[in-house]
């Protein structure tokens, strides 16, 4: 076991990240002998990563982010299912080990959905106390971003971190990453209160010099006003409301996206006129979009839940929205809208159908806060997002590409407490 003078040395001092240009210029890496022969490098003064075993399946609870207790044998078949599909999908999963005795003691998610852009999450279980949690994570920081920025080349690394945790947030610096963005509330903590959640991202120096920096991400714009704020409840009106309606607006009502609805979906797309939308105009096969939100329904507590937007005057479907991301343990989500007929924006539906999925997800799930991005150059979408109450959040690097030139994010979020003060 390393001292922990030798830690502190690793994981670098705020003298070091005072210096000018030490977000760009992450440190080298101490080379020290592991005691597993196998393990030539992600080696750090107590702990190395390595890939998951089926072995790991007797000690799940010290490296596998569940709050539930599953029998090794269950974990041991969901692994031999669930890895080769991860792996396909571009996430892997680490497990730190104890260099003292190889035991597992955290763990580190690794997603890349475009091969050049990486987004790490820890876990490290609650038993090891707040600490030592801070500790295995700020060393697993540390091994795994220059190795994923160097070793990898990835353009872009961002990492999650609680706010108020100086030993993670000098591991993160000492990495040479700089703060992309704060969500507000976003962790629950133990006691029932609330962390803010930070975003440290790591831009390749190579491309770096290429590009030049971005620009800074903006946090603020508090004091703003919601003018369009949903109800909570359908009323002021002599009829029911739409057969099979979650929630009904004045306009507008969500429903269950059913297989009619995502096989005319994917046709309307394909009619799409407007290209600032992801990498460009979509297309997609009735048959694999169907299928996806079927997939979706199956699940007892979904990751995603997605709604067809209608028309109170007719039923026809406008587009699609949904909460994706869902964390239902500290009561988060992501949101995002889709409206495929285009004679219908600009014209405050998607503002109102906004609403009525921010009343589902407060009032009906108790989501506590929810975020949404969009591109920085997609000044509609982001002003859309301003107006419903959002707030920014900050700003993530070299995203995508348009037109040729790198593109960035814009993150946004908005809690159920400002919604709720600000509805009429």
């Amino acid at each position: 076991m390393a001292r922990r003078s030798d830690i502190a040395a690793f994981l670098g001092d705020e003298g070091d990240a005072a210096r000018p240009g030490a977000e760009h210029a992450p440190r080298p890496i101490p080379v020290r002998q592991s005691p597993t022969p196998r393990q030539a490098f992600l080696v750090g003064p107590t702990i190395y990563l390595r890939p998951i075993e089926l072995a790991d399946a007797e000690v799940s609870a010290f490296w596998r982010p569940s709050p539930f207790p599953t029998p090794s044998a269950v974990v041991r078949e969901q692994l031999t299912e669930s890895l080769p599909v991860e792996l396909r999908n571009g996430t892997r999963r680490l497990v730190a080990c104890r260099r003292s005795d190889n035991q597992p003691v955290g763990s580190a998610q690794i997603a890349s959905e475009d091969g050049r852009t990486t987004a790490v999450t820890f876990h490290v279980p609650g038993v090891f106390g707040p600490q030592r949690s801070s500790d295995l994570t700020a060393e697993m920081s540390r091994l795994l971003v220059p190795w994923l920025n160097h070793a990898q080349d990835e353009m872009v690394v961002w990492v999650q971190i609680p706010a108020d945790d100086p030993v993670l947030a000098r591991a993160v610096r000492v990495a040479g990453m700089k703060l992309a963005y704060c969500l507000r509330e976003a962790l629950l903590t133990t006691d029932g209160g609330r962390h803010e959640l930070e975003c440290w991202q790591a831009l390749h120096p190579t491309w770096l010099a290429r590009f030049g920096p971005p620009p800074d991400g903006v946090q603020g714009n508090v004091h703003r006003v919601v003018r369009s704020p949903g109800r909570l409840e359908y009323r002021g009106r002599a009829v029911d409301p739409p057969a099979n309606a979650v929630s009904v607006g004045n306009r507008i009502y969500l429903r269950p996206i059913e297989q009619e609805d995502a096989e005319t979906i994917a046709r309307w797309s394909m009619r799409e006129t407007e290209t600032g939308f992801d990498t460009g105009r979509p297309y997609r096969s009735p048959i694999s979009y169907w299928e996806w939100h079927r997939t979706q329904a199956t699940e007892r507590f979904p990751s995603w839940v997605r709604f067809a937007i209608c028309l109170l005057r007719d039923g026809a479907v406008i587009g699609s929205h949904g909460l994706a991301d869902i964390d239902w343990l500290d009561r988060t989500a992501e949101t995002e809208t889709e409206l495929v007929r285009g004679e219908y924006r600009g014209g405050g539906y998607g503002t109102e159908a906004k609403h009525l999925l921010l009343e589902y997800g407060f009032a009906h799930l108790g989501i506590h806060m929810v975020r949404s991005v969009a591109w920085a150059f997609n000044t509609r979408s982001c002003e859309a997002l301003r107006k419903q109450g959002y707030r920014d959040a900050g700003r993530m690097a070299w995203t995508g590409f348009k037109s040729g030139e790198m593109a960035d994010d814009l993150v946004f979020d908005l809690l159920a407490s400002e919604w709720r003060g600000a509805r009429v």
